[in-house]
C-alpha cells in the first residue's frame, strides 16, 4: 500500500482516529477528546490514507509560544513499516515551523523501540523520563526533544 500524503484531520476523520486509537493504545483518547481538541487553535490534527481513502494513521499537535508538543500520533496495526507514521511527522513538523515552533518535544513509551527509532531517525534526542508516566500497563516514558535554540533544525 502506498500512503499519501498527511492531511488536515477533520471532524469526519474522528470515527476512524478513535478505532485506530482503540486498536493501537491500552488507555485510549475518546473520540470526543478528539474532537474537543480540534476546536482549539493551538492544536493541530493530521491522518494518512490508503488510496481507498481509509484511514490509517494520524498525529495530534499542539503549539505555544515557539515550542511544540506532539500530543499523540498511531498508525494502524496492520499498516506499520510503511512510512505512515514518518508522514505524519512530517506534516506535525511543517506545521508547527511555520507557525514559529524551534523546539518540539513528545513523550514516547520507553519499550517502544520503533517509533524511538522513528522521532531519532527525524533528529529527535532522548531529554529524560517520566517514571510510571503511562499506564495499563505502568511503563516510563521517553522525553524527546528536536530543535534548538538558534532555530528549528527539521527545516
Amino acid at each position: 500500500m502506498a500512503a499519501r500524503r498527511a492531511r488536515p484531520l477533520t471532524g469526519a476523520d474522528l470515527d476512524a482516529v478513535a478505532a485506530i486509537e482503540r486498536a493501537v493504545f491500552t488507555d485510549p483518547w475518546s473520540q470526543r477528546a478528539f474532537g474537543d481538541l480540534l476546536r482549539l487553535d493551538h492544536v493541530r490534527g493530521f491522518v494518512v490514507e490508503t488510496g481507498k481513502g481509509a484511514i490509517v494513521g494520524y498525529a495530534v499537535c499542539s503549539q505555544a509560544a515557539d515550542e511544540g508538543e506532539i500530543l499523540n500520533l498511531a498508525t494502524a496495526p496492520g499498516a506499520r513499516q510503511m512510512g505512515i507514521g514518518r508522514a505524519l511527522l512530517d506534516a506535525v513538523l511543517e506545521w508547527l515551523g511555520e507557525r514559529g515552533a524551534v523546539k518540539v518535544f513528545l513523550e514516547v513509551r520507553r519499550s517502544n523501540k520503533a517509533a524511538i527509532a522513528m522521532y531519532k531517525a527525524a533528529g529527535f534526542a532522548a531529554l529524560g523520563a517520566r517514571p510510571n508516566y503511562y499506564r495499563r500497563p505502568t511503563e516510563d516514558a521517553v522525553t524527546m526533544v528536536l530543535g534548538t535554540a538558534s532555530g528549528n533544525a527539521w527545516k
